[in-house]
């Protein structure tokens, strides 16, 4: 995951992007909710120019579902 990536959702969430990898959930990043979740990819939306679809959304694991996912719409 890059930086840029990692200090986005870090914003979003208000955590230190030092906490933040690969196998980041909502269940192991504190203020990551139903609510945060929505947020982070409605940012990452807006700022890498990509729109997930709702499957995509609703289907994430954790972090890097989400990067992946991301990068794959930038290709």
């Amino acid at each position: 995951m890059d930086n840029k990536f990692v200090e986005i959702v870090a914003n979003v969430l208000k955590v230190d992007p030092k906490i933040l990898d690969e196998n980041s959930t909502a269940d192991t990043t504190p203020g990551w909710d139903s609510l945060m979740h929505w947020a982070v990819i409605s940012d990452l939306e807006d700022i890498y120019g990509v729109e997930f679809t709702m499957d995509e959304a609703t289907s994430f694991k954790n972090l890097g579902d989400i990067y992946n996912t991301l990068v794959k719409q930038m290709e």
